[in-house]
């Protein structure tokens, strides 16, 4: 199994969740065709995986990089505007959820497809909620045409990213970079946690729904 050092690199600057949720992205988002709102989007992060350039909104306006001041629970844009929707790691933030997902499914076009991910087994960073796959297939995605539900990460995953937050808060680098290398060791094995079929341990959610 050859490993590259930029896949290394990428577990220490990000966290094994993240990755896991980008390698979705790299698959789903290049599939896209038509008009894309990203809600909630501070810094137009995945804009390069897109053929069309979207409109981005978040709640803290970005000038410098083209963001918008948006509210999904208010979204300032008529009935079936745009052919797609992306809202990534925002969910976990809202106190009314079935709002925001109304707000959504309104300004999607008829067969418009939502790309959204939400963080389960995660460490928490000022979030309010977490949803289970049960509530989102049952509750808040109740009115789409079609919705696929996919696991984020896995048990192995959950454990690392515990681990790479330990290690990353350690203020002594010396000690911090010389536990860096057996957790990149541990690293070389999520090829081989996803033969794992258990989702009863997940770090999160990768959602695709259609109107």
């Amino acid at each position: 199994m050859f490993i590259s050092k930029n896949y290394l690199t990428k577990y220490i600057k990000q966290s094994p969740h993240r990755n896991c949720l980008e390698e979705y992205l790299k698959e789903e988002l290049p599939k896209l065709e038509g008009s894309v709102l990203d809600a909630g989007s501070s810094s137009r992060r995945y804009d390069w995986l897109l053929k069309q350039k979207p409109v981005a909104i978040d709640i803290v306006e970005n000038k410098e990089k083209g963001v918008v001041f948006g509210d999904v629970n208010n979204l300032q844009f008529p009935e079936n505007s745009f052919d797609n929707i992306i809202c990534l790691e925002v969910f976990e933030y809202l106190t009314t959820p079935q709002k925001a997902i109304n707000e959504i499914y309104r300004v999607l076009k008829p067969g418009g497809k939502l790309i959204l991910s939400c963080p389960f087994m995660y460490k928490t960073h000022q979030d309010r909620l977490r949803y289970t796959k049960e509530f989102w297939e049952k509750e808040l995605l109740g009115k789409f045409s079609q919705k696929e539900i996919k696991p984020i990460g896995n048990f192995y995953t959950i454990i690392l990213d515990i681990i790479r937050g330990k290690i990353a808060k350690l203020k002594f680098k010396p000690i911090k970079y010389v536990l860096y290398l057996p957790y990149l060791f541990l690293v070389l094995f999520v090829p081989l946690s996803r033969l794992s079929k258990d989702t009863a341990y997940i770090s999160g959610y990768f959602i695709i729904a259609k109107k």
